[in-house]
């Protein structure tokens, strides 16, 4: 029933979660921390938005925050995002395609299990407070230039008779 997009998602909301406190996480961050791509964590973002799970600002300082209390966002929550169920799928007649008994008592324990537990559950306080890395000064990641070198000599000759 969990497809490999659902756990990506709840990994994603994870990371957001954990990292939120420093200010919005950027799709760049989390390419990085979660190994994926730029495209592939927008094509999972989208409908996090669209289910008011995550809420995004754009330009700089801009990103990714999880909306609302991450102790309130239950895991189904996210789930529910990228998953429909059973009594959710279309079918072509009452015969062919209703689910046995045991796949809807499955999907009951999924949904069930997921819902016991919360954001909050899986944020690390300890990672949450520690900085992973120093800050970049500078868009272009360069480093900062040092100061230009200053002769201790006069500037003009006539400046040369204040040198005594």
């Amino acid at each position: 029933m969990i497809s490999k997009r659902t756990i990506n998602a709840l990994d994603v909301c994870v990371v957001i979660a954990e990292l939120q406190h420093r200010g919005r996480v950027s799709t760049t961050t989390l390419s990085n921390r979660l190994k994926l791509s730029v495209s592939n964590l927008e094509s999972i973002l989208k409908p996090l938005k669209d289910h008011r799970i995550v809420t995004a600002n754009k330009g700089p300082g801009g990103g990714f925050s999880i909306l609302g209390d991450i102790a309130l966002v239950s895991m189904w929550d996210i789930a529910r995002a990228f998953e429909s169920t059973l009594s959710e799928l279309p079918s072509e007649s009452e015969e062919d395609a209703m689910p046995a008994a045991f796949e809807f008592g499955l999907e009951q324990v999924v949904i069930d299990t997921l819902s016991r537990y919360v954001l909050a559950d899986f944020v690390d306080p300890i990672a949450a407070e520690a900085p992973t890395q120093a800050p970049i000064l500078n868009r272009f990641k360069l480093k900062p230039l040092t100061p230009p070198w200053v002769p201790k000599a006069p500037n003009s000759v006539f400046q040369l008779h204040m040198t005594v």
